[in-house]
This record gives structure tokens, sequence and C-alpha cells, in this order.
């Protein structure tokens, strides 16, 4: 089996950094060796698996030539993050034109990335042993955690009369560029699953009305950490089951309202959907496939 190398921008977003990490333990799991690549240099190597975490990022923030990064296109097998319909989508589906295959961690990417011409493959996101933090007192009854909209503030302000009565906690950001570590109340890696394990709930608000996206990376991080997921209506979460590894409604005042009500119903969920993306259904359990036909296409390459 080769070696997987995963590779992601120096000063890009630390949440991919978190997603490139758990592949190379995914990878691990899998029998593999593997290491993270974060120093900017391109894929070079034919004879290892070259994985790109978010291409959008790391080819625009490397600083190669044209001709350096067509190589690296070529050796690697990009992860596509972003929805469809963004900026950041657009950019990743020109920058994938001559990678072997193409990998997104949502079926609405795949679908999109297939319906310009691209050979998509999903790879569907679980939990990796490190992120189970779980152990510590649950001291926050709620928590949100995403980017700043217009539509999220306005739905966690329509909240004010039900959240102002518990421990919530809401962090939203405004991002013009990638954000590393260092920013207050912005949190990654061993820290943020610390929160998430201290947390009963996670609220999960799309980016805008128009949409179902299934939040995949931010909520297999807090489902490993027992927290239970109450989310708009979404699509592409199988194999997940709604109403039991999460709850989703199109009125959140009643949902979040009714969960804070029934203790044991949000711990329910919190221990399902842990077991689900633990035990069940881990990443090592998807990546191993992927990787097997990454050997084979970045070798052709």
């Amino acid at each position: 089996m080769r070696d997987v190398r995963v590779h992601v921008a120096p000063t890009g977003n630390a949440f991919m950094a978190d997603i490139a990490a758990w592949l190379v333990e995914a990878a691990e799991l899998c029998g593999r060796a593997a290491a993270l690549v974060d120093d900017g240099s391109l894929p070079s190597d034919p004879a290892a698996t070259n994985l790109v975490v978010a291409p959008h990022e790391f080819y625009l923030l490397t600083g190669g030539t044209d001709g350096e990064i067509d190589r690296a296109t070529r050796l690697s097998v990009p992860v596509c993050t972003e929805q469809p319909g963004t900026t950041w989508f657009e950019q990743t589906s020109e920058l994938c034109r001559r990678s072997p295959f193409v990998l997104d961690i949502n079926p609405h990417g795949v679908d999109a990335l297939a319906a310009v011409g691209h050979d998509a493959v999903h790879l569907r996101l679980g939990g990796v042993p490190s992120m189970d933090r779980r152990g510590s007192d649950r001291d926050r009854d709620v928590l949100f955690l995403g980017g700043r909209t217009r539509y999220r503030a306005e739905r966690l302000a329509s909240l004010g009369p039900i959240l102002w009565e518990h421990h919530a906690d809401l962090r939203l950001f405004t991002f013009s560029r990638p954000v590393g570590r260092g920013v207050d109340g912005l949190v990654f890696g061993t820290e943020k699953y610390d929160l998430l394990a201290r947390s009963r709930i996670l609220l999960n608000i799309h980016r805008d009305g128009s949409g179902a996206y299934f939040e995949w990376a931010r909520l297999v991080e807090a489902m490993a950490n027992g927290c239970a997921v109450l989310t708009e209506p979404s699509t592409g979460f199988e194999p997940l089951v709604s109403g039991e590894h999460f709850v989703e409604t199109s009125d959140l005042r009643t949902g979040l309202a009714e969960l804070l009500a029934d203790p044991d119903r949000v711990a329910s969920v919190g221990e399902r959907a842990a077991d689900a993306v633990l035990r069940e259904h881990p990443l090592a359990e998807s990546l191993a496939p992927i990787l097997e036909r990454a050997d084979a296409a970045t070798a052709n390459a």
C-alpha cells in the first residue's frame, strides 16, 4: 500500500487543517503510513497518494507557478468542502479540472461537480477517535458555531426569548479571508472538541434560507462528542437517521423549546449520534476504498 500525504494550506482556514488531520488519522486506522503536509509544498511525489484538502485555498495560497500547480493537480485527489453556489465552490471546480477524480464531503457537492464534467465521488465523513473528548460536565445548554450571515443572525435573534433563560454560547464570525488560530472566541482542534463535549445541544442553521445542505464537517465532530444536533431541514445525511441521530425542524423555536424541556431525549440523541459516527460509520470505513482508487489513479497520472 502506498503512503498517504494529506496537504492543506499553512495559512488557510484552520478548520480545513482539522479535516486534514481527521484524514491522516483515518488513513492510519486503514493501515497506511500517513502524514499531514502543511508547509506549503505542492504534491510532487508520484510514489505517494496525495489528498489536497480545500483546493481553492491550497493552490491559491501556495504561490506555485501555473506549471507547478498543473502538475500537482494531476498527482493528487482534491477534497472539496464548499457549498455549491458559492465563489469558493466555483474556484474549486476550476482548479480540479486535471485531477484524476474529485472528492466532496456532501452529496450535493458531488452532484454539482458531476454536472460540470468532473468524476466526482462522495467522501462521507465520520468520526475518528481523537474527536471524542466526552467526560466533562455539560455546562452549556445550547451552542452555535458558524460564519455570520444575515439569515443566521435573524434566526438566532428570533430564539432570544428561549435562549435568555439558558446557558447559551453563540459564536458567529465574519470571514473575509481564511482564518487561522488565535482569533478570540474561535476554537479548533481539541479546544473545539472540549467545547462540544461540554454542550448539550448544537444548534445548526444553514448559511441562508435557499438550501438544505447538511453540514457534515460541523455536525460529525459535534455528534462524536455526544451533542444532540438540532438543525433546519436537510438532505444528504444518509446513513444517519433523522429523529434518531439528530433532530430537524423548520420551526426552530418550537423544536429548541421541546428539546430543552426533555433532557432525557437530548442525552439519548447525543449517545446514538456518537455511536453512529464513531463506531457504526467511522471515517476510516469510507476512506479505505477511496484510498485504493486513489493509489491507482495517481500512479497512472
